[in-house]
């Protein structure tokens, strides 16, 4: 009596499961459409994959255990090299949330088809293609925004107008930042869309049912997305990027805007938070939907 069936058994089984669900059909014709058969590789472990016959097998605990010891290390050198100090609580709660992230993301970020390897080193680098390394962009655009609005509460800075028409997007003179409002901000829709699997229709009555569906879940597409995303981002601002707020005792003449330059630097600036804000609302929401806090 149900809807769909949707069996999850791992990709050994592809031909076995294809047979069974022929069979069920031909059985049955109303199962046309209905059962399919979800399929996944298996995790593979340096010294070979896991086999349960043979007692080989990596456990979720065990694995959380090795990347939490390395995102540990790595973090405290961070903090220790920015000469920061926080409390021992503060850098469990912080480490744990970036260890299951790492975790989350290295599994989603293969196709379900693909056989996945885990390299601790590279699951956990800070600087390319893992978790650690696109929340640390988030983050780095959290600090941008909450910098800005600290400066306002300050009354350093002015605040930032809050109707969109007063924005002079023209002021956004970079080239890199328009390429990455088209290719990120604009495209995240239609990114979304091709993640989700488009299950096949039911075979009309009388005709020749179409072959078995293997439905994918391409979660691995949402994640490579935020990697190019975050890539792209390292490199707008900083040092040899575009600089978004003003440099330290330039903020009065920004915050009086008495000439045009200082007025156009100022607006300049308000659209560049409004595109932070956005990108950072894209990457919060593409972690989010990989059950990745942000």
């Amino acid at each position: 009596q149900s809807d769909l069936v949707l069996n999850v058994i791992a990709s050994e089984q592809d031909l076995a499961q294809q047979k069974v669900a022929l069979a069920m059909q031909m059985m049955n014709p109303e199962l046309v459409g209905r059962q399919y058969h979800l399929s996944y590789d298996i995790v593979k472990l340096k010294s070979g994959k896991m086999s349960g016959r043979r007692g080989r097998y990596l456990l979720a605990d065990d694995l959380y255990s090795q990347l939490k010891a390395e995102v540990r290390s790595k973090m405290r050198a961070k903090y220790e090299q920015k000469g920061e100090r926080v409390t021992e609580e503060f850098f469990d709660e912080v480490t744990h949330e970036v260890s299951t992230a790492s975790m989350k993301y290295a599994l989603l970020s293969m196709s379900a088809g693909t056989q996945i390897s885990f390299d601790i080193a590279k699951i956990t680098d800070f600087e390319d293609a893992s978790a650690p390394f696109i929340l640390y962009n988030s983050t780095r655009l959290a600090s941008v925004i909450q910098k800005f609005e600290t400066l306002v509460g300050e009354s350093k800075l002015p605040s930032l107008p809050q109707d969109l028409d007063d924005i002079r997007w023209e002021l956004l003179d970079n080239q890199h930042e328009w390429e990455m409002l088209l290719d990120f901000v604009w495209s995240f829709a239609s990114t979304i869309s091709s993640c989700s699997s488009q299950i096949q229709p039911k075979a009309n009555e009388g005709k020749q049912s179409n072959p078995v569906h293997l439905p994918e879940f391409s979660t691995h597409k949402m994640c490579e997305f935020l990697n190019f995303f975050v890539r792209a981002l390292s490199s707008y601002y900083g040092p040899k990027g575009v600089r978004i707020l003003p440099k330290r005792g330039e903020e009065q003449a920004m915050f009086n805007a008495d000439g045009d330059a200082d007025r156009a630097k100022r607006d300049a600036m308000f659209a560049r938070i409004y595109l932070c804000k956005a990108f950072r609302q894209v990457i919060d929401n593409g972690l989010d939907l990989l059950m990745i806090k942000p």
